[in-house]
């Protein structure tokens, strides 16, 4: 194995060397040539430079595509059959512009549907406000109405067992007397409830008080009319004096009178409870507002459900492409159309080594290989806070100017300056190439050219460093280099 690696090693070495040989030979004939061609021709006049050494900027050449500032992709949130597609690929759209269209009719019905939930549930809470107001006064009527009653029945009560009290008792004469003067206030008082009663019912019938108001002065005259009645009673007993039935029954007339007003006061609990259950209704009047507001809710949520079916641009831009045509089933999610929008930027990645020259705002020359000749004037617009972990580089987009020409997806290179060092420079003029290798003429002592292999590095206002090649004070030839060939005489002068 050793000497199979040896042989092959040998048989390169000698390929080389032949290769070698053959190219002194060639390079030397064509010397010969040249040299015998320069002692039969005249001196070519020329113009030379001094090879000197000088500052020059140190750059880096970093590659990138094209992309856009901002990039759309434009999809439904709703499953329909698309109606129209309005934009078509390249089409420059505006912000809010309609793209894509779809099938509305069912979202349409949805809507309409929600608006009537919407009108049935305020109907629905106006009527329980209005039944709820109307039954809290009707409840409040009745407890004053029953109340009313409570103060007539005890009033009974009280006459009956004042009737009772003297028909047990019998009468005295100066109980005589207190009767027929109980007798006399009593009738001044019938008479002065029943003069208010109508009084208030000329009003009533004229509409000036209500209902509830007339009831009360009708009850007071039941009241001072049935005191009367007791009054006269208790007259009677008192100049007739008392029996054994009329006791009886004086006795019945306080058991009768304990009931009514238990009564009276059963239906004003109850009447009570009435007004409770009314103020109860307020939570079944939230509760209605609360359908409205659902109702409502449902109503918007059907409308922006409708509003899904116009797709529109979300930013000024362009559209780059177009993945749905009409009559197609869109489905929640899939894409129809992709919008590029702002400006265009190359984005390249630079190692970290280059992230302390490189800052926001910098100026940097961009070439594109579909714009040959061209250098486009960017503007360093953004630098990655984070970089690649695995290769240590991070992302610079550069802002490029507006140029109808530039397009998303193309590839280029930003030559980013990094500083300067001292170079050995000559001027452009006097590089010429051949099989992409870069010579340049020296003009010696004996005033010939000699064709001189250079290796090159950057260029900068008009000048090109010479890696190897060259040394300071050396002339080079920086005009009508066609006209030189190797080993001519010339006539130099100095540029």
């Amino acid at each position: 194995m050793k000497l199979k690696n040896t042989s092959t090693l040998g048989w390169i070495t000698a390929a080389v060397v032949t290769v070698a040989l053959i190219v002194q030979m060639r390079h030397g004939q064509e010397e010969a040539k040249h040299a015998i061609q320069s002692e039969n021709t005249a001196p070519v006049s020329v113009t030379t430079t001094v090879v000197r050494q000088s500052e020059v900027g140190r750059y880096l050449d970093a590659t990138g595509t094209v992309q856009p500032e901002f990039e759309a992709t434009i999809a439904t949130r709703i499953q329909g059959r698309v109606l129209e597609v309005l934009a078509r690929e390249g089409d420059r759209v505006r912000k809010g512009q309609p793209l894509v269209r779809l099938d509305s009719r069912d979202l349409n019905a949805a809507v309409q549907q929600a608006d009537a939930n919407v009108n049935a549930a305020t109907v629905g809470w106006q009527n329980s406000r209005v039944a709820a107001d109307m039954e809290e006064k009707t409840s409040q009527a009745r407890v004053g109405q029953a109340e009313a009653q409570v103060a007539v029945a005890e009033a009974a009560l009280q006459s009956a067992q004042a009737r009772m009290r003297l028909v047990e008792t019998g009468p005295r004469k100066q109980e005589r007397a207190q009767a027929g003067l109980a007798v006399t206030q009593a009738k001044a008082a019938l008479d002065l409830a029943d003069s208010n009663h109508k009084r208030m019912q000329t009003l009533y019938d004229k509409g000036a008080i209500a209902r509830q108001q007339l009831d009360t002065y009708r009850m007071q005259a039941d009241v001072a009319r049935a005191q009367y009645e007791t009054a006269l009673q208790s007259q009677s007993i008192a100049e007739e004096g008392s029996r054994q039935e009329e006791i009886e029954s004086a006795r019945e007339g306080v058991r009768q009178a304990k009931a009514a007003l238990a009564q009276a006061v059963a239906g004003l609990q109850q009447a009570k409870a009435g007004v409770l259950q009314a103020r109860m209704r307020k939570a079944e009047i939230r509760s209605a507002g609360a359908q409205v507001g659902q109702a409502q809710a449902a109503s918007r949520i059907a409308r922006v459900s409708r509003d899904y079916a116009t797709l529109v641009a979300p930013f000024d831009g362009v559209i780059t492409r177009r993945l749905a045509d009409p009559g197609v089933m869109a489905l929640p999610g899939s894409p129809l159309m992709i919008i590029h929008g702002g400006r265009k930027r190359l984005e390249s990645i630079v190692p970290e080594s280059a992230l302390g020259t490189i800052r926001k705002g910098m100026s940097v020359p961009v070439s594109l290989n579909a714009l040959k000749g061209t250098v486009l004037d960017g503007v360093v617009s953004e630098i990655a806070p984070q970089g690649d972990t695995a290769s240590r580089t991070f992302k610079v987009k550069i802002d490029l100017p507006e140029n109808a020409a530039v397009r998303s997806g193309m590839y280029g290179m930003a030559r980013f300056r990094t500083g300067t060092s001292q170079a050995i420079t000559v001027p452009e003029t006097a590089v010429w190439q051949r099989e992409g290798l870069n010579y340049v003429y020296v003009v010696g002592d004996d005033n010939r050219a000699r064709l001189r292999l250079i290796t090159v590095g950057p260029s900068s206002n008009g000048y090109v460093s010479a890696l190897s090649g060259l040394a300071v004070g050396e002339k080079v030839i920086i005009s009508d280099t066609e006209l030189v060939t190797d080993g001519a005489a010339v006539t130099a002068r100095e540029g």
